[in-house]
């Protein structure tokens, strides 16, 4: 059940996505558009949305000024992207694996293992697989893609206890987001997979609901985790993005330099954030050990090949289960060589 706050909040986007429906001719005018987040305010995604709210507002004038509401005010991700769907929300930015909801060959991206580095990331999305993916989004779903290449660091594994290979793992309440991929790539890894939005996740690992989880190395520190978590196993198992969608029917109402606005200013926060993350990667391990004393463990190639090999080894069930279109995977694996 939505909370008060959080109705109040969409029915002032709904407000100004209504106004923006209008004719082109209203489109000079000035307007207003939410872009919402799950991640805390201080994070790099918050900051970069907030980069692009100024960009946004210095490229038009202030003809069109962005709100950010971050810390899933506005609901989970996935209720989020529904609201973009369906122009309650104007805007969201976070992980392009969400993405796989709706248009599933997104989740091969979520296979941990699967992306080498952020160069295989962007090879893979400037081939004739991201841009079919992206047309479908827009076309079949109603989202705009104004940027899928805000990269974020390397996914590692967090827990309140120590792990290290996929044995230790085994049966692990782990906290794992409600994709498809995800879930069975986890859970074939061994763990016990436990969804948990991202905003309550702190409180789950205090409690012990669950025992650990993972994400980006940015997003452990600025959500408190190493509180509760005070162990970090660096897989580096997943290079992935974030992405910026937008209603695309209310993008297509715009002028066509309003548009290109849009599109420059996250130009600027993909920019923007990838020079956060450079920087904060060094001090938040400094953070995390000094003030939280937290422990970095590094899995040895025999360990890392282990988690490789369960996920690669059930790569062929996921496609039986439909979870992306057979041959997808291979696909994804070639357009990285």
């Amino acid at each position: 059940m939505m909370t008060t706050r959080r109705q109040s909040i969409l029915a002032l986007v709904a407000a100004a996505a209504l106004g923006a429906l209008g004719p082109v001719a209203v489109q000079a005018q000035e307007q207003r558009m939410v872009i919402g987040t799950i991640q805390a305010p201080t994070a790099p995604e918050t900051k970069a949305a907030e980069f692009f709210a100024q960009e946004v507002g210095k490229r038009t004038s202030n003809r069109i000024r962005v709100n950010v509401v971050p810390a899933s005010q506005l609901g989970p991700a996935a209720e989020q992207i529904q609201n973009v769907r369906i122009g309650a929300q104007d805007m969201f930015i976070d992980d392009i694996s969400w993405n796989a909801q709706l248009v599933k060959e997104y989740g091969v991206l979520a296979v941990p293992f699967a992306i080498n580095g952020q160069k295989g990331f962007n090879q893979v999305m400037d081939s004739a697989l991201g841009d079919a993916w992206r047309k479908r989004l827009r076309d079949e779903f109603g989202l705009e893609t104004l940027s899928d290449r805000f990269m974020r660091s390397a996914r590692v594994v967090f827990s309140t206890r120590k792990v290290s290979s996929p044995t230790e793992m085994n049966n692990m309440r782990f906290r794992v987001p409600e994709i498809d991929v995800y879930f069975n790539s986890w859970r074939a890894i061994g763990v016990n997979p436990t969804p948990v939005p991202w905003g309550e996740l702190y409180l789950a690992l205090r409690q012990g609901v669950v025992e650990g989880g993972e994400g980006p190395f940015t997003t452990i520190l600025p959500t408190k985790f190493p509180e509760v978590a005070k162990f970090v196993l660096e897989t580096n198992h997943l290079y992935s993005a974030n992405t910026v969608l937008i209603n695309a029917k209310k993008f297509a109402a715009l002028p066509a330099a309003d548009q290109q606005a849009l599109r420059e200013a996250a130009a600027g926060a993909e920019a923007h954030y990838m020079k956060l993350v450079h920087e904060q990667e060094t001090d938040h391990r400094e953070q995390m050990r000094s003030k939280f004393g937290v422990s970095f463990v590094q899995p040895t190639p025999e360990q890392r090949n282990a988690f490789r090999t369960r996920v690669e080894n059930a790569v062929a069930s996921f496609e039986s289960k439909g979870l992306w279109p057979t041959g997808v995977y291979s696909k994804v694996i070639a357009a990285q060589k």
